[in-house]
């Protein structure tokens, strides 16, 4: 990893850092519980091949990889 890589890495596990310890102060709640989900995120990106992992699960081309886009309805047996 280059520097500059590391450098960015750490800046972002520093706001996940900060995310967390806004959360702790803030009172129960929705929005306590989403600036949790939000550093848990940003640790999340940290994470060596996590960034790719979730591009591809959040790619509407790639989730219907199993869709033959050939087929027809005529091609469909409903019955």
């Amino acid at each position: 990893m280059t520097n500059k890589s590391e450098e960015l890495f750490a800046k972002i596990q520093a706001l996940a850092t900060e995310c967390h310890t806004a959360a702790c102060y803030m009172e129960l709640g929705d929005e306590r519980i989403e600036m949790f989900e939000v550093a848990e995120q940003l640790r999340r990106l940290t994470r060596r091949g996590y960034a790719v992992q979730a591009g591809r699960a959040m790619n509407p081309l790639l989730m219907s990889a199993g869709f033959d886009w050939e087929e027809t309805d005529e091609d469909v047996d409903y019955d």
